[in-house]
């Protein structure tokens, strides 16, 4: 009887002290939610399905005034990214740089994709996962001189290449 009562009492501790890990949130506001359906949708154009059930998106201060965007929980089931409310990061961005910095915290958080500085011979950063500009394939808010280095869009399809896949080759507007 004692077995049993000692093999009940042990059960109960291992099953009852186990945490079942919450189920996923899935919260995005309705101005972000296109961005995410449009990086599932070119995950996809290139093989990969992704299930982003998972996320939480919220505009916030993130901890630093300069920084636009924030994947908390990249190891964590639950994901959550943090856009900042300063005006340049999402008010007066154009669709282009909401994109780019939607689809860079998405890849920290689904593809684990880290920061590179890697950049091509004429300076121009190499990769969406740069630390500083998710603006690679945008156009200027400010064109200067009618110039075509204002418009960024032709790259677009470079950047988001390399996200997914880091050994893209070189673009010929590159060389």
């Amino acid at each position: 009887m004692a077995k049993h009562t000692l093999l009940f009492l042990f059960l109960t501790i291992c099953f009852g002290s186990c945490k079942k890990e919450a189920d996923p949130e899935y919260r995005v506001p309705p101005e972000v939610e296109p961005y995410v359906q449009a990086f599932v949708k070119e995950a996809k154009l290139r093989g990969l399905e992704l299930k982003i059930d998972n996320l939480i998106v919220e505009f916030a201060q993130p901890d630093a005034n300069y920084i636009c965007g924030m994947c908390k929980g990249v190891q964590a089931h639950q994901k959550h990214i943090i856009l900042g409310i300063q005006e340049f990061c999402w008010k007066e961005a154009t669709t282009q740089t909401r994109e780019g910095l939607v689809f860079h915290e998405l890849a920290h958080c689904y593809l684990a994709r880290l920061h590179t500085s890697k950049a091509f011979a004429d300076g121009t950063y190499a990769s969406l996962m740069n630390p500083d500009n998710t603006e690679v394939y945008s156009i200027c808010l400010y064109p200067i001189d009618n110039g075509n280095d204002c418009d960024k869009r032709a790259r677009r399809q470079y950047y988001i290449d390399e996200l997914f896949d880091e050994t893209t080759p070189t673009p010929a507007w590159a060389r």
